[in-house]
């Protein structure tokens, strides 16, 4: 049964924004428990500006960077706590995947993951394989156009199941 693809076609930046919000919202109503998001493509494609919308829809305030040189940031929204990383600077010359994969350790998301009402939202995912194993939500990103996006969501793990349903429903309203 696992796993489970939705896509999703947004005309321009406010129904992706609109659409993340959505999401997070429907998501947080959904699951308790701990989630690690991949969300991938381009540079520019609209990661970060996709948690930040997530970050919005669960009804966080404050600013929000890209993590591209802290590497992680850590947001608690009061019922949630969300932890977005970027890995773009991991995977440069001589870099290993054993190499990768010690970074990933040091960061301490496993002990993310292992808490309850967490969501480690990942962009370039791929660039740890050890963790991009592990996603249970994967996002794919594409520009096209000058403004749209596809979206390919995909639910890798049982823990991801839950989901479903509410990303069905925000399908369908997407397309009416």
């Amino acid at each position: 049964m696992i796993p489970v693809r939705i896509a999703y076609d947004v005309a321009d930046e406010r129904a992706f924004a609109a659409l993340a919000r959505a999401m997070a919202t429907a998501w947080q109503t959904t699951t308790s428990s701990a989630l690690l998001v991949g969300l991938s493509g381009e540079l520019g494609a609209g990661k970060t500006t996709w948690v930040r919308a997530m970050l919005a829809g669960l009804g966080y305030t404050g600013r929000v960077p890209s993590p591209t040189y802290t590497l992680l940031e850590h947001y608690d929204t009061g019922a949630l706590s969300v932890v977005h990383v970027d890995l773009y600077r991991l995977g440069g010359r001589g870099h290993t995947a054993a190499d990768a994969d010690a970074e990933i350790e040091s960061l301490g998301l496993r002990d993310w993951l292992a808490t309850d009402r967490c969501w480690v939202l990942v962009e370039w995912p791929e660039r740890a394989p050890a963790l991009v194993r592990g996603v249970d939500v994967h996002i794919q990103i594409v520009v096209v156009g000058e403004t749209g996006r596809h979206l390919a969501i995909e639910l890798r793990s049982a823990s991801a199941l839950p989901l479903e349903e509410a990303l069905r429903r925000l399908s369908e309203s997407a397309s009416s």
